[in-house]
């Protein structure tokens, strides 16, 4: 058995999103990306089934980088009110200075509804941490949410729609130049439901 490549794996991951952010993704075959990676398209095979899998791992490596980022940012803060803030900040400012992954992730590339609920876990990490950060709030009784998952998925959903239309130009022109403001209006709003009293404790 072939001993695995981290760096071809590496390299065939980034050609590969590449090639996305120029194609859409039914425009790509295995064998456009083994040419741009230099190598044969049985190579590829070895690391994944096929396509479809492939892509599946360039957008978890895309989330990768957007948890990571989100969970430097909400390390840097104290309170729990300041760390969800934080949390959609940052998923804002990624999807800001990443558009085309951002597009691409959340929706140039279908969702994988035939996992199961544990296959889906990875996909949903950055979620999860705005789970337990509301959890702990409403523990602190600095926040309230009846159904915390439930807040959270509604928050991402909503923040994602409003960084959408600011990349896709389909929100008021008076905010096309100016996404950070049309976001920071949206949790802002969010905020003051779930935490009715702010910042204090």
């Amino acid at each position: 058995m072939r001993t695995a490549d981290p760096e071809l794996e590496k390299m065939i991951l980034e050609k590969t999103l590449g090639l996305l952010m120029e194609h859409e993704p039914d425009q790509i075959g295995m064998r456009d990306i083994a040419r741009a990676c230099g190598i044969s398209a049985t190579a590829i095979y070895h690391y994944y089934q096929d396509k479809t899998a492939l892509f599946e791992a360039v957008k978890l490596d895309c989330l990768g980088g957007l948890k990571t980022f989100m969970v430097e940012k909400i390390t840097a803060e104290q309170t729990t009110y300041d760390k969800v803030r934080a949390s959609l900040e940052a998923f804002a400012e990624w999807c800001f200075d990443n558009p085309q992954k951002a597009l691409l992730v959340m929706g140039r590339l279908k969702a994988n509804t035939t996992a199961s609920a544990e296959e889906l876990k990875p996909y949903y990490e950055c979620s999860e941490l705005g789970v337990h950060l509301l959890e702990q709030a409403v523990r602190e009784h600095t926040a309230v949410s009846d159904n915390p998952r439930l807040d959270t998925s509604v928050a991402v959903s909503a923040l994602w729609g409003t960084v959408e239309a600011i990349l896709l130009n389909r929100a008021d022109p008076s905010y096309w130049q100016s996404g950070k403001k049309y976001t920071d209006r949206f949790i802002t709003m969010y905020l003051s439901v779930i935490f009715p009293k702010g910042r204090n404790i």
